[in-house]
């Protein structure tokens, strides 16, 4: 009689394991593939200099790739600081962001970026992510510097979402540690 109860629970196990996988799909992309809910898609994009494309995460959420030469390193600028007594000589609706202050005496600028950066390596590659300070506002992806060689210059990763919402951020942040490239001719 001990063993029906075991029985039973080690189907459940299964059960559940089986579940967790059917909610997974991998887009394959040629030069890599990622493994993702269900649900994501793939979106055609045009590039000028590199292979670029989309992942549309839902309605309102999507992530961008670039593979190529140039692209974006995901370095968040550094933030303008400027002190209040400066904003009577300056055009306020000058496009550069800055950050007011009364005085500049022991700012640190690192304070008041929106992003954190850490290192982590993803098949075999060392791969700098980012990911938002406060949840929902500011940019989550990946940044990955060599890839292989192409011709006389070296391939360069990027993938990336900006102000993702929470859930879609944290999927995300997982779904990056799945990232599997081939070097496609």
């Amino acid at each position: 009689m001990k063993i029906i109860p075991g029985l039973l629970c080690l189907l459940l196990i299964g059960c559940a394991d089986n579940k967790t996988k059917e909610d997974k799909q991998t887009l394959d992309f040629g030069s890599f593939s990622i493994i993702t809910p269900n649900g994501w898609a793939k979106v055609k994009a045009q590039g000028t200099d590199s292979y670029v494309g989309r992942i549309a995460i839902d309605k309102a959420d999507t992530i961008d790739f670039d593979l190529g030469w140039y692209s974006n390193t995901l370095t968040e600028p550094e933030p303008q600081i400027i002190e209040r007594s400066m904003l009577k000589n300056m055009d306020v609706r000058d496009t550069i962001q800055f950050v007011i202050v009364d005085s500049r005496k022991g700012i640190d600028p690192d304070n008041f970026k929106k992003n954190n950066v850490s290192w982590d390596t993803i098949d075999g590659r060392k791969a700098k992510i980012i990911f938002p300070r406060q949840s929902g506002v500011g940019t989550t992806g990946i940044y990955i510097d060599s890839l292989w060689q192409a011709g006389s210059g070296i391939d360069r990763f990027n993938l990336y979402g900006d102000n993702l919402k929470p859930a879609n951020e944290k999927l995300f942040l997982e779904a990056l540690k799945t990232l599997k490239f081939h070097k496609t001719n």
